[in-house]
């Protein structure tokens, strides 16, 4: 309770006391002279001039003005926020309760016109439904699930930063060489892409980290599925997409799309899913998924490596420069304290001034690495079973 309460999610009751507290909640934001007296630093001012007092179990006694409020605090097994939901999966742990909320809390890809992350993690949990039908009624290209990850390595709360640090960009490695495979193979065969399910072995936050963990989490899952955001610069993906990579317009859809109640029948029926040889120029790709060409979904088993460019070596070069600019993301660095003496409050990757304490840091992402080789021989393709194909 010495912490701020949040205000993402308030419950109240429409009593005469209440709906005074609520004018002078307004009207304190409306007249503030500081910008940062925003909702919730106007709610926790009010409510919190004088102490609160404990009433037993989640309920508090608190003084607004001459009223007397009584004040319950949500809890967060049923109320989950951003981290909760989307990064600590807890919905998902044994004997959850299922969620009644969840507060969109911050994330890492506002972009310039629209919260882009946000959009991103209600899609890849099953909790956006307001897109148009024809966003379930193309052509789409995805790979397995095993293909999409490096072998799972579950990570125990005494690892330490470096090493999950080191796994975390060896997978994100991994994943830029499946998405830029991906990204050619659906730009040559004029097919959506499905985002491959995507792993984190580190959180991200903008202070130090234990273990790769957040504070108060420090017993998370390690790896866990993230959101697109925390590896991906999302915004990039969807704003201005013709400006910023006018070769590479290709639309995509979110890691989990093919689970979305609203798919058709005729696609979940549709699946190919295939092997592809290493090292194919666009026109091989077109000429080994030709039998393919009416099949809705063609799943890739391994795709690193299998695209290598185009024959047009002026579509290679716009390619290369594209997706450079698509899949480079130069994040906040991954700033740890386990094992360093150093102050709380501590800045990190360089001290304030000459001499202070400072936790250290270590950058990532890489920069995307160039196309694969092209070989000559003639492309092939080997079917792993088809539904409808």
């Amino acid at each position: 309770m010495h912490c701020d309460l949040n205000t993402g999610l308030v419950f109240m009751r429409a009593t005469p006391q209440t709906l005074a507290f609520t004018a002078r909640w307004r009207e304190t934001i409306a007249s503030a002279k500081e910008t940062r007296i925003r909702d919730q630093a106007a709610f926790n001012m009010l409510l919190k001039a004088r102490p609160l007092r404990p009433l037993g179990g989640r309920l508090f006694s608190a003084w607004s003005g001459p009223d007397t409020l009584t004040l319950g605090v949500l809890p967060l097994s049923r109320f989950l926020n951003g981290h909760t939901y989307f990064v600590q999966h807890v919905q998902t742990l044994p004997d959850a309760a299922p969620p009644i909320a969840v507060h969109m809390t911050y994330q890492f890809a506002e972009g310039a016109k629209f919260a882009h992350g946000k959009r991103q993690r209600l899609r890849q949990a099953g909790l956006w439904m307001v897109e148009s039908d024809d966003y379930y009624t193309g052509r789409y290209i995805s790979v397995s699930d095993a293909g999409a990850t490096m072998a799972l390595e579950p990570l125990s709360p005494r690892v330490t930063s470096k090493v999950a640090i080191e796994k975390h960009l060896a997978e994100g490695r991994h994943r830029t060489r499946v998405l830029k495979a991906l990204l050619g193979i659906a730009h040559a065969l004029n097919r959506d892409l499905i985002l491959p399910r995507m792993l984190c072995y580190c959180d991200f936050m903008w202070k130090e980290m234990k273990a790769c963990r957040v504070g108060g989490a420090e017993t998370m899952r390690l790896p866990f599925e993230c959101p697109m955001d925390h590896v991906l610069d999302t915004p990039k993906w969807f704003e201005d997409r013709a400006r910023l990579t006018p070769f590479l317009n290709v639309s995509v859809r979110e890691a989990n799309f093919l689970l979305s109640p609203r798919i058709l029948a005729s696609t979940q029926s549709s699946i190919a899913r295939v092997q592809l040889q290493k090292g194919l120029t666009d026109q091989q790709v077109v000429a080994a998924m030709q039998k393919y060409t009416s099949t809705a979904v063609i799943e890739i088993e391994d795709v690193v490596g299998t695209f290598c460019g185009f024959v047009d070596a002026a579509a290679t070069r716009a390619f290369e420069r594209d997706s450079q600019k698509l899949l480079a993301y130069h994040r906040s660095p991954f700033c740890y304290e386990d094992g360093i003496r150093a102050a709380s409050y501590s800045q990190c990757c360089k001290p304030r001034k000459p001499g202070d304490d400072y936790f250290p840091c270590i950058y990532g992402f890489d920069d995307p690495e160039p196309l694969p080789s092209c070989v000559s021989a003639i492309s092939s393709v080997t079917s792993g079973g088809a539904g409808g194909s």
